[in-house]
């Protein structure tokens, strides 16, 4: 090859070329340009400093290690392999590699070399080590474990100091028992959830975050925090980073506490009573407890700002000690127990003792907080009664064993004709006592649905004539032997003997269709009523009448509410039943608490589809078993029972954060209307309540807002009721009344009460109520409403017939499934709102 091209081919080598002297200095005798040009000098320069020493630049602690290393591989023979660093002529330090062969040339030994920079690889591996250190070092003092696994097995690729010292093993015994395999001392009850966590965040590519539990060395279980993400791995598969947290102690704080939690409500729950802690320099208030039922949550203590209006619940005579007692308490240390008569729920007055104690958080002579204690107050022979005598108790309340007790009992019946009340006792418990084997007998309690009505709408004397006429059906139907007696009011009690399940039934069915008080041959007065039938059959082993009416009483009440005549037989399922419904009160009563009642919107139409003018919020409640409650079951639950007494105004707070949040988004808004039941208008200041929902905290107005409630709630109207009525129309909000004509208080409500509107329900309009008769009736109801400036809607358009027949009497709005159901919030604002 041309020397000139060799020389060339060794200028554009990454390596650098030498020829050495054999000895200590290895005096150079030739050196490419690339070799001066790493040590940044000229060959000149080299030679006058230097005099062509390689050792001379070679770093003095350097030069003793490469001459040993130099003469122990020279001695073994072969190349010599060495690094070592040299100086710069800028003064820098530079790592070369040389590797070296001893050849024979021109009849002399020298060292052919080559030498290469690798600078910068030595200092990028010493910056790996370093790097390698100081994340050792950190993942060591983080307070927890740090894993770098594989997800696809949960093979550990890094763990800290941290993470063996949670598991109790040292590094070495992990990896002899488990592998290196972070699932093995997972709990295992917590495995299948680790790994459904675990292949979730690897499909989604997502952040881990969870807890989870790992048995330790000792057999101890351990609660981890684990915390991660995936990061890029040279081998392509998934790999996380976590850290992990020992929260065992926050677990088991957790678990006190709930426990604490469960155990208060449960006794405070049985004891009726709550606790308040009043911060007094942060006028805050925190609660728990209930009293129950009878009392709503805030009635106590809800804010000093409305002591004047929580005067109001106290008796008179209570209210100035209960004002003293609470200002000594806010001024001085101390405490102060009192016993004071309270409203509830239903106006009544309760005894409550309050009992209060202000301490100071750091010894100073102020209180800081006060602690009230606050419970109902039974009397003590009656907490011994129910304790001893629980069973004795229950009856004790019934009104059949009341009644027994009572002179009216002994007193014969003037309407009806009925035997005593006592004398029924009497001979019922003879005929029972002295029962053949194969004789059966049925004990049966029954009532008519909504007396009341039939004496406030037609006077005595119908329903006197009512009750006259419901006897003579239980007579001729059931008790033909005339073992039968009026209780009280409208309420039967009879002894009925039959053969058979089979003629049971059919006597039943031809009671249940006596439906008329007159009878036939007297047209003048034909008014129809309901009955709620109750039914015990009386066993072999039954002895005691009174626990037989209590079941057939019972079995009564299971249906009690239901429209029409209806009959039920008693079982050993009616119990669990009606606990079942208890059950169903109560998650309707967490779902109003937790904020968990999810509202649907019905669009409300004039004219064409197309026109929207307002919609009706209809609340749902998912129960734990999947299934929804609308509107006419909550309806029931919510009469049964003062519980869910707030249901409308929990409903009514959540539609108007959603309407105020779209008032406030710039959209345009349309009146909402929400039903409500007459014991949820008759709470303790109702309207300043709907008030503060309505104006002060969702910045509506009243207009926007149209409260309906059914017109069966206004044949036995209160005072209380009506005077809430009348102040929601004075402070500018739509009343309704709905499901209109349904009941005999039609003309009666909108002459006596200042609503602004009516609402006819489409149910009602089939066959027999849509003649010629009907439609003119309604139609100059509807006249007379709209001549008082009264709107007409009709709700429940499900058919053509019912639209037919709504818009014939002059209904003007309309709400149905037939236009559009009721659907989301979200749907009804991108869909409904958006377009107004």
């Amino acid at each position: 090859m041309d020397g000139k091209i060799f020389e060339k081919l060794i200028e554009v080598s990454e390596c650098a070329f030498f020829i050495s002297k054999p000895g200590g200095e290895m005096e150079i005798t030739y050196a490419s340009k690339k070799f001066y040009s790493i040590l940044q000098y000229t060959k000149e320069e080299f030679q006058e400093k230097f005099k062509n020493s390689l050792m001379a630049v070679i770093l003095p602690e350097e030069k003793q290690k490469v001459k040993n290393l130099i003469a122990r591989q020279f001695a073994a023979g072969g190349a010599v392999n060495i690094e070592c660093r040299v100086k710069r002529k800028d003064g820098t330090t530079a790592w070369l590699s040389i590797s070296a062969k001893t050849l024979l040339h021109m009849s002399e030994n020298r060292f052919f070399c080559s030498c290469l920079d690798i600078t910068k690889s030595r200092n990028n591996v010493e910056n790996m080590f370093k790097a390698k250190h100081e994340i050792d070092v950190i993942a060591n003092s983080i307070p927890g474990g740090v894993l770098k696994i594989r997800m696809k097995d949960m093979k550990i690729l890094y763990a800290n100091d941290g993470y063996y010292m949670l598991s109790g093993y040292s590094r070495a015994e992990f990896h002899i028992n488990f592998g290196d395999y972070c699932d093995k001392i997972i709990y295992p009850a917590d495995m299948k959830m680790v790994k459904s966590v675990f292949g979730t965040t690897v499909e989604n590519n997502g952040l881990l975050g969870f807890e989870h539990r790992i048995v330790g060395k000792t057999g101890n279980t351990k609660w981890l925090y684990v915390n991660g993400r995936k990061i890029d791995d040279e081998s392509g598969e998934d790999v996380y980073l976590c850290v992990l947290m020992d929260v065992t102690s926050r677990k088991s704080m957790e678990a006190e506490f709930e426990e604490n939690i469960r155990r208060f409500k449960y006794v405070s729950e049985y004891l009726k009573e709550t606790m308040w802690t009043y911060d007094i320099n942060n006028k805050t208030f925190t609660r728990s407890g209930s009293l129950g039922e009878s009392f709503s949550k805030e009635n106590f203590l809800r804010t000093w700002d409305d002591m004047p209006e929580m005067l109001e619940l106290f008796h008179p005579d209570d209210a100035k000690i209960f004002e003293k007692n609470v200002k000594n308490r806010i001024e001085n240390i101390g405490s102060s127990r009192y016993i004071y008569r309270v409203r509830d729920n239903s106006s009544m007055f309760r005894n409550v003792e309050i009992c209060a104690v202000s301490v100071s958080d750091n010894g100073n002579d102020k209180p800081d907080k006060i602690y009230t204690v606050t419970r109902l107050v039974d009397n003590a022979e009656e907490i011994s009664s129910r304790l001893d005598h629980e069973r004795e108790e229950i009856s004790e309340r019934n009104k059949l064993v009341n009644m027994a007790k009572s002179a009216q009992a002994q007193a014969e019946d003037n309407i009806t004709s009925l035997m005593p009340y006592a004398s029924f006792m009497n001979k019922a418990e003879k005929i029972l006592s002295e029962r053949k084997e194969k004789e059966h007998y049925a004990l049966v309690c029954a009532d008519i649905n909504e007396f009341r009505k039939f004496s406030h709408h037609y006077g005595f004397s119908i329903s006197n004539r009512i009750l006259e006429e419901f006897s003579k059906t239980l007579l001729n139907n059931l008790a033909k032997e005339g073992v039968c007696s009026r209780v009280d009011g409208d309420y039967f009690v009879l002894l009925t003997k039959y053969e058979s399940h089979k003629e049971l039934l059919r006597m039943m069915s031809e009671m249940v269709r006596a439906r008329n008080v007159a009878e036939e041959e007297e047209k003048d007065v034909n008014i129809e009523f309901g009955t709620t039938t109750g039914i015990y059959l009386v066993q072999e082993s039954d002895c005691e009448l009174l626990e037989m009416l209590e079941k057939a009483d019972m079995a009564r009440r299971s249906i009690k509410g239901l429209r029409g005549n209806h009959y039920a037989i008693y079982t050993d399922d009616l119990k669990s039943e009606q606990f079942k419904e208890e059950e169903t009160i109560s998650e309707v009563y967490d779902a109003v608490r937790n904020n968990d009642i999810e509202i649907c919107y019905m669009p409300r139409i004039k004219g064409d589809r197309e026109k929207i003018v307002g919609c009706k919020a209809v609340p749902r409640v998912q129960l734990k078993d999947g299934h929804v409650l609308e509107s006419d079951e909550l309806t029931r639950l919510i009469e049964r029972g003062g519980r869910l007494s707030s249901f409308a105004l929990a409903t009514l707070s959540t539609v108007c954060c959603s309407v105020g949040a779209w008032k406030k988004l710039g959209n345009k808004i349309v009146p909402f209307s929400i039903e409500m039941t007459a014991s949820e208008l008759s709470i303790h200041n109702v309207v300043r309540k709907i008030d503060d929902i309505v104006v002060e905290k969702n910045g509506l107005e009243p207009k926007d807002v149209i409260i309906e409630i059914q017109e069966r709630y206004l044949a036995d109207m209160t005072t209380v009721l009506e005077m809430a009525i009348e102040k929601l129309c004075g402070r500018g909000y739509n009343v309704v009344i709905s499901r209109f004509g349904t009941d005999h208080t039609a003309i009666h409500s909108i002459r006596k009460l200042n609503v602004t509107g009516i609402k006819f329900h489409g149910e009602y309009f089939n066959e027999y109520m849509t003649s010629e008769k009907e439609c003119i009736i309604l139609s100059k109801t509807v006249e007379m409403a709209k001549s008082l400036g009264l709107t007409v809607t009709c709700g429940g358009i499900h058919t053509p017939m019912h639209e037919e027949f709504a818009k014939k009497i002059g209904c003007e709005m309309f709400e149905g499934d037939m236009y559009y159901g009721a659907v989301r919030a979200n749907v009804f604002e991108k869909c409904f709102l958006s377009n107004l």
